[in-house]
């Protein structure tokens, strides 16, 4: 809880980085077999800590679990170096801090020869991380280490070629843990000091059947553990610029300048529901402050690697708007225990703490709060972030009765800077009030197929679109939206079509490329997730890498907005959100049966269809016949700029009807479209697409 962890306070920016501890793989020397004669290994030890360094539990409110202790050794030039059979060199050596229940490593040098690996290992050859190579050197040279159990720790640099000229491999501290956070310990070790206490045992864990329906936001949580002994816990959060930016929200009562030596815990939680143990593997290690500030007790850091795929994290979603949470969910690690949930089935209660934080206060029906769960993120009825824990803790008996605050999310969205308010980092266009969670290994999809019909190629005879484009062999089999500025989203740009697709007749022939959009159900401006498609003469929007499938989405089901673009007819799209899942969704866009943002606005009226707008040359959804950034000046440019009549041929923004060929006056030409479009008689007017 607030300032039970630290009481530091700081606006610094980490100017220290440390990639993500993710081992390459293998293991230590003989792993499992008769390793190389190890008695004698050089040891550097420190003497028994002090008794009143180690006096701490939840009696006297002190929730640490280890101490930082100096400890300074040069590996290559300290340890002793032998020749494996292989020919190469392995260079080990002991750490150890008497009484440690486990212990973690700091480097402040790591510049490893190439190919070169390091191993960490217990004493008794138990337990190893790693092993770990350059990569795993932050941008200041440090890093830093996960836990492993044990007073004493092996430290193996293995080498192809015995270099020592350039290796630097220098450890500046240890963490002593006397609590053994993670179970190493087996029942009948003696340690010099394990508290052993637990979160209270009515306390839940998160796969229990109460967090069943929090899945998906339980993979955003880890808790995180300081050099200096202390921890807490917080959550990766999603952000409209770039979906699966590792941004961690934590509590700034947390934060010391010492991030880029934080090792993250993900996935730490009980496989079931009865459980005090989980794995302890997929660790991080570093992260750089973003922006914090003291009266909102906000902070957020990013961690200086992404999460890799095996990881499975999740990035939650969050709410600004400062709605009132109906009812709410907390996902913590209480008194670093494995993951847990609270559950408050009543809508919370605004408050402001004395020094000014606002909050949202509520007690518990299932579960409760307990220290080291500060940061752990408040999650409204939506599954979307609305705080973090601030205050209040209870026991079972007082969990429904003591309640907790919760930082408002809402509050620490807005600053006087990009370094004390979350809005530069989170939405820097600050016009989203509610964000949706991103899940990178999705494998949820939702599947659609839609009709439409472009105005400028569709011909009243036929009552389908002409396929000159096609016919004409001018059609690109990359889609063309990308390298004219669109912005995909969701896992959209790049899709290709090919010969056969491109080579079909009749009414099933390409037309050209579309883009179709799914956006936000709370806010429609907000596109989530784009495909490059391929519309047809009948007017079907379709799959362009085999011209029959419908579109699939890489999201979850629900409600989404769709819109249609082309890159030179106005967009349009429907005028409700849209229920979507992974059975295919049709919807006509072109008879009116489903109604269109903008009414009669949005489209035109051609025979018995209703076709989207031609004329946007400049893609800037507006048609403008004259005045500066009008549509008809570039269709000239593009025929040559001085003789009208002139015409080019090829697949161009400027050829208004798609018949493959730009024309500035004559028969079907390409600028009298723009001006029937703006009215017919006033040039000076315009026509803007029906899109927010």
């Amino acid at each position: 809880m607030k300032r039970r962890v630290c009481l530091a306070f700081a606006l610094v920016l980490v100017s220290g980085m440390s990639r993500a501890q993710v081992s390459i793989g293998g293991e230590p020397s003989e792993w499992g077999t008769p390793q190389l004669q190890r008695q004698g290994l050089p040891e550097v030890g420190l003497s028994l800590p002090d008794p009143e360094d180690l006096g701490m539990g939840p009696a006297n409110g002190d929730f640490r679990y280890g101490l930082q202790r100096t400890l300074e050794a040069d590996v290559t030039a300290l340890g002793r170096w032998d020749v494996l059979p292989d020919g190469s060199h392995v260079c080990r050596m002991v750490l150890r801090s008497p009484g440690a229940v486990m212990l973690s490593v700091q480097f402040d040098r790591w510049e490893l020869d190439e190919d070169a690996v390091v191993y960490l290992y217990n004493e008794t050859r138990t337990h190893f991380i790693g092993g770990f190579d350059d990569n795993n050197r932050g941008l200041d040279g440090t890093m830093a280490t996960a836990v492993l159990p044990g007073e004493a720790i092996v430290i193996e640099y293995r080498t192809p070629l015995r270099s020592r000229r350039t290796d630097q491999l220098r450890v500046s501290s240890v963490t002593h843990g006397f609590l053994d956070l993670f179970r190493f310990a087996s029942a009948d070790e003696g340690r010099d000091y394990d508290p052993g206490y637990q979160s209270s045992p009515c306390q839940i864990n998160i796969n229990c059947p109460e967090g069943a329906t929090w899945q998906q936001q339980k993979r955003s949580v880890a808790m995180f553990l300081r050099p200096d002994g202390n921890g807490c816990t917080g959550n990766l959060v999603n952000n409209t610029q770039t979906p699966g930016r590792p941004f961690f929200h934590m509590a700034n009562h947390c934060y010391t300048a010492t991030a880029n030596q934080w090792v993250f815990y993900f996935n730490y939680e009980s496989p079931t529901c009865v459980g005090s143990t989980g794995p302890t593997t997929a660790t991080m290690t570093g992260a750089t402050l973003r922006a914090n500030y003291y009266y909102t007790d906000m902070c957020l850091v990013e961690l200086n690697s992404t999460p890799p795929a095996n990881y499975n994290v999740y990035y939650a979603g969050w709410d600004r708007s400062g709605a009132v949470p109906q009812n709410s969910a907390m996902i913590e690690h209480p008194l670093y225990d494995v993951k847990k949930i609270a559950i408050n089935n009543n809508p919370s209660t605004s408050f402001t703490d004395a020094i000014g934080v606002p909050c949202w206060r509520g007690t518990w029906e299932l579960g409760l709060a307990q220290s080291v769960a500060s940061g752990s993120p408040l999650f409204d009825q939506n599954k979307r972030m609305v705080g973090h824990m601030y205050d209040g803790a209870q026991v079972c008996s007082t969990a429904t009765s003591i309640p907790s605050d919760f930082a408002k999310f809402s509050a620490g969205w807005d600053g006087t800077a990009a370094s004390t308010r979350m809005r530069d980092w989170l939405n820097p266009a600050n016009n989203v009030m509610t964000m949706d969670g991103y899940d990178p290994n999705a494998t949820a999809t939702v599947s659609l197929r839609l009709k439409a019909f472009l105005e400028g190629p569709y011909n009243t005879g036929t009552m389908q679109m002409n396929a000159t484009l096609r016919a004409s062999d001018l059609l690109p089999n990359t889609e063309p939206y990308t390298g004219v500025g669109y912005t995909h989203a969701g896992g959209g740009g790049g899709e290709t079509t090919n010969g056969t697709v491109l080579g079909v007749t009749g009414s099933n022939a390409v037309v050209d490329w579309v883009v179709v959009e799914l956006r936000n159900s709370a806010n429609s401006a907000q596109v989530l997730a784009t495909r490059s498609a391929v519309i047809q003469a009948d007017g079907d929007v379709v799959a362009a890498n085999d011209g029959t499938s419908a579109l699939s989405f890489s999201a979850s089901s629900g409600s989404y907005f769709i819109a249609l673009r082309h890159r030179n007819h106005l967009g349009i799209m429907t005028a409700a959100a849209v229920a979507l899942t992974s059975t295919t969704t049709t919807l006509d866009l072109s008879n009116g049966s489903v109604p269109l943002y903008g009414g009669a606005n949005a489209t035109k009226v051609v025979g018995t269809r209703n076709a989207m707008f031609a004329g946007d040359v400049t893609r800037s959804s507006s048609l403008q016949y004259v005045g500066s950034g009008n549509d008809r000046d570039p269709i000239l440019v593009r025929v040559g700029g001085v003789l009208p009549t002139a015409s080019t041929a090829g697949y161009h923004l400027e050829d208004v009807n798609l018949d493959g060929v730009v024309l500035y006056t004559g028969s079907n030409n390409d600028r009298d479209p723009i001006l029937v479009n703006i009215g017919g008689t006033v040039p000076t007017a315009s026509r803007n697409a029906q899109l927010p």
